[in-house]
């Protein structure tokens, strides 16, 4: 199955507006009400899976001093399919003054299935993203699939991040190591561009990495998602749109960022 999926947000009298939202089937984007000055879609899968042959595409654009948030409904599972990889690849642009949270669910990868994710950022100079990324190494009680995870960004037309992790029985020996899940059974990032002002540090489970760009990207491994995505928040108390636009209930509620200009109350 081929799909794709296509979401933009752009100013309009004076508030960020959704101007664009298409998607195909297993892609259904709908704009949910939340309180705030951010709209927010939801992608609503339309069919189980991916699966094994899929090949799905999201693009996200956010024009000059728009705001936008996107999740998804629920959580994905990966399955082997035609036992070729499940694909899916993110593009996220942001104009100059945008602000992009993509906060999906977490995606887990059943025993044999593969699955290979992209995805890619590019930011105007002053753009904002806070981006996110779960992988579930095996559903309860079974080995874990094949994962191949890619983060691309470019700011201003300078890259800032080429990482590429592995994850399985295809990954390269000692990924369940010391130096990759540590045992884990959850692999979560989160993706800061600019980096906030408070400081992280890495710790046991937790990486902390400093970009040359002025970012930051912290990866966490745990035992199950609440515990990654709490571990995730402890350190990114600041990395928020703001506590009227997240989900995560271990966002503290006083974590405030400045409104995307041209923004206001919907």
């Amino acid at each position: 199955m081929r799909a794709s999926a296509l979401i933009r947000a752009e100013v309009r009298h004076g508030r960020s507006v959704v101007t664009r939202l298409r998607g195909q089937v297993p892609l259904a984007p709908r704009e949910v009400a939340v309180p705030g000055p951010i709209p927010e879609v939801v992608l609503v899968g339309g069919a189980a899976g991916p699966i094994g042959g899929d090949d799905l595409a999201v693009r996200v654009e956010v024009g000059p001093g728009a705001g936008l948030r996107i999740r998804t409904a629920a959580a994905a599972v990966v399955l082997i399919g035609d036992g070729t990889p499940a694909r899916q690849r993110v593009d996220l642009v942001i104009a100059a003054g945008g602000v992009l949270d993509w906060s999906p669910e977490p995606v887990v990868v059943a025993a044999r299935a593969a699955f290979h994710t992209v995805v890619h950022a590019e930011l105007a100079e002053g753009a904002r993203l806070f981006a996110r990324e779960t992988l579930i190494l095996g559903r309860a009680g079974e080995p874990c699939g094949d994962v191949l995870s890619r983060w691309d960004a470019v700011v201003a037309g300078r890259p800032v991040l080429r990482q590429q992790s592995g994850y399985g029985p295809a990954a390269p020996p000692g990924w369940r190591g010391p130096a990759g899940t540590a045992g884990g059974t959850v692999v979560a990032a989160r993706l800061t561009l600019p980096a906030p002002a408070e400081p992280a540090s890495s710790a046991p489970g937790r990486a902390v990495c400093a970009l040359a760009g002025g970012g930051r990207l912290i990866t966490v491994t745990a035992a199950d998602a609440p515990a990654a995505h709490a571990a995730l928040a402890a350190a990114t108390r600041a990395d928020q749109i703001s506590s009227a636009t997240s989900s995560d209930p271990a966002v503290p509620r006083s974590s405030t960022l400045p409104t995307p200009a041209g923004a206001a109350v919907r």
